[in-house]
């Protein structure tokens, strides 16, 4: 009798215990706003205008309505509302200009991925559109593998896939799909 009373006690014990495991769920708002916060951003801006220089010289000026700062393993800057970025030659001179609606700056990486209506422009007018662009500063290259239109000298571009220095003084066009010339375009 006693032998059958303890498997009866253990039988419900697993029984509760399965029933307590199982009655537990997750609260979704709560959760969102757990996740939220441990992925707040750290400093947050408006109105943001920045030079970046070298050897004391202007390099780089970025412009952005707004940006947050992200700490942790991968550190990033958001710029939410937008990113215009110039870029300076040895004498200061504007050798490269863009734009974009949304980016973000890795800093570990030294990457800035540039997303919507992405403009980038260099000192010749050419003019490269797309939707991404990567801006990698540490392998001093402007890149993507997305549909690109370039308009330069009465002639539009078109291809899949850019790559360029940081000036976009020298690029390559890949999967070019046609030339369309302007001046003749009426």
């Amino acid at each position: 009798m006693r032998l059958y009373t303890n498997k009866k006690i253990k039988s419900i014990e697993v029984l509760l215990g399965l029933a307590m495991l199982f009655s537990c769920k997750t609260n979704p708002v709560k959760m969102e706003a757990l996740s939220k916060e441990l992925n707040e951003p750290t400093v947050s801006t408006t109105e943001i205008e920045w030079f970046y220089t070298q050897n004391g010289k202007a390099s780089f000026k970025l412009n952005s309505p707004e940006m947050f700062r992200f700490d942790g393993e991968d550190p990033y800057l958001e710029f939410p509302k937008g990113i215009e970025l110039e870029s300076f030659e040895e004498k200061g001179n504007k050798d490269a200009y863009l734009r974009a609606d949304y980016a973000i700056q890795h800093l570990n990486d030294k990457l800035i991925e540039a997303k919507g209506n992405v403009l980038l422009q260099n000192v010749k007018e050419e003019k490269l559109e797309t939707e991404y662009l990567i801006w990698d500063e540490a392998k001093e290259l402007i890149y993507t593998e997305e549909f690109v239109k370039i308009t330069k000298n009465g002639q539009v571009i078109m291809g899949e896939g850019f790559e360029s220095d940081i000036y976009f003084s020298e690029y390559t066009l890949k999967k070019s799909r046609g030339i369309i010339n302007l001046d003749h375009a009426e």
